[in-house]
């Protein structure tokens, strides 16, 4: 038996695919659509005119978005007539879940068969292909919104808090949501607990948790998603409430679950003194900032004391100065010094011509004040302040205007 084993290593492949005699593979596929999530058998059958003394190598059917599961027994024997003659082989179902809608097509794949030659008895080795293999998956009607899409045929969300919603700060707490799921399987439930991006808080989520049962070809199981939070700073806060919707294909209608915000209180952290590290830091920061502060105001105040002497000694020698003076004078009815201010002003702007109006102005209000008659004169204070704002409006203009281009 040793040497025959051997023998057969030894022989090529090619040799024993020569026989007359192939093994007949066959494959059973589902006619009408498949829905997402529920599964569609699929049965692949090997036949041979003898026995075969190993067991044939079937292919996984394995592909993304395509859930392949091997029932209970999922191989056994079987035997048919071919030709009037009594072929036996070995059946394999499969129960394949799509998770998404549209065909499914399989690649080309090949079962590998080991079969006793019908002449020989020696054992034969060869490689069968696969019939074409199609599925069509498809969404009911009333499931074509959702987004994510959940077909079941029952689901529930159940929610757990761990933890004191008063919350201290650097304190925890604990959400976790679990989905049970019941006609597809759990891998279709969504995330359930969104993203909080709330300062008050920093989330930790974990890796969800699946649990998947099969019971006759019906998967069921459950979701556990699960996220630790930490408070950050004092306030008040929530977790969102979470909604999910669903198809029922019992009831063929969609469902909703609604999960209810969890309210929070945040204290604010308490104060605590700084380590002596940061004492010193900070002093050496002060000492630092004071010192500099002072070599500032020493060396640059004398400075800025001079700048701003000159300033105030080239505004009193200005014209603009001189007739401040003069209206301040006129406003409190004051002569003597509007006539000081008056020749002040003409001495610095070299514009004594301009003065005419505010002379006679000034002239009248004279007579009027000093005169042997006051009560037959009034002093115009008001026509003087005008004369003094025409005076200003001319000193603004320029003394030489050019002529017109286009005269």
């Amino acid at each position: 038996m040793r040497y025959l084993a051997l023998l057969m290593l030894l022989i090529p492949a090619e040799l024993f695919a020569q026989t007359g005699v192939q093994p007949q593979v066959t494959a059973e596929t589902p006619t009408e659509p498949v829905i997402v999530g529920q599964p569609a058998v699929v049965r692949i059958k090997v036949l041979v005119p003898t026995f075969m003394p190993s067991p044939p190598v079937f292919p996984s059917l394995e592909q993304e978005n395509l859930l392949v599961r091997l029932p209970e027994r999922a191989s056994g024997p079987v035997s048919e007539t071919v030709e009037d003659e009594t072929w036996s082989g070995v059946q394999r179902s499969y129960r394949l879940y799509p998770l998404s809608a549209g065909e499914v097509a399989f690649a080309a794949q090949d079962v590998v068969v080991t079969f006793a030659d019908p002449e020989t008895n020696a054992p034969v080795q060869v490689s069968v292909p696969l019939p074409g293999l199609t599925l069509n998956a498809v969404i009911p009607e009333g499931a074509r919104d959702l987004d994510p899409l959940i077909i079941a045929t029952g689901l529930t969300v159940d929610q757990q808090i761990d933890g004191d919603t008063n919350m201290e700060n650097g304190g925890s707490i604990t959400r976790r949501l679990t989905a049970k799921i019941s006609g597809t399987t759990p891998f279709l439930v969504p995330e359930l607990i969104p993203d909080n991006p709330d300062p008050l808080l920093r989330a930790y989520p974990k890796e969800p948790r699946f649990t998947e049962n099969e019971d006759r070809g019906v998967l069921s199981g459950q979701r556990v998603d699960e996220v630790v939070y930490l408070a950050q700073e004092g306030g008040q806060t929530q977790l969102p409430p979470v909604s999910i919707r669903w198809y029922n294909l019992d009831s063929d209608q969609v469902e909703t679950i609604d999960i209810a915000p969890v309210d929070l209180t945040l204290a604010r952290p308490k104060w605590k003194p700084p380590d002596t590290e940061t004492t010193i830091r900070f002093v050496v920061w002060l000492v630092a900032f004071a010192l500099f502060l002072w070599l500032t105001i020493r060396f640059l105040r004398p400075r800025i004391d001079r700048w701003r002497q000159l300033r105030r000694d080239a505004f009193l020698a200005s014209p603009d100065y001189a007739l401040s003076e003069l209206k301040k004078s006129l406003q409190n009815h004051d002569i003597a010094a509007a006539y000081t201010a008056l020749e002040m002003w003409k001495s610095r702007s070299g514009m004594a011509s301009q003065t005419t109006s505010l002379d006679q102005h000034l002239a009248q209000i004279g007579a009027a004040r000093y005169s042997a008659h006051p009560d037959t004169k009034t002093e115009d204070w008001a026509a003087a302040l005008s004369a003094l704002a025409s005076l200003k409006q001319s000193a603004k203009s320029p003394a030489n205007p050019l002529p017109p281009l286009n005269p």
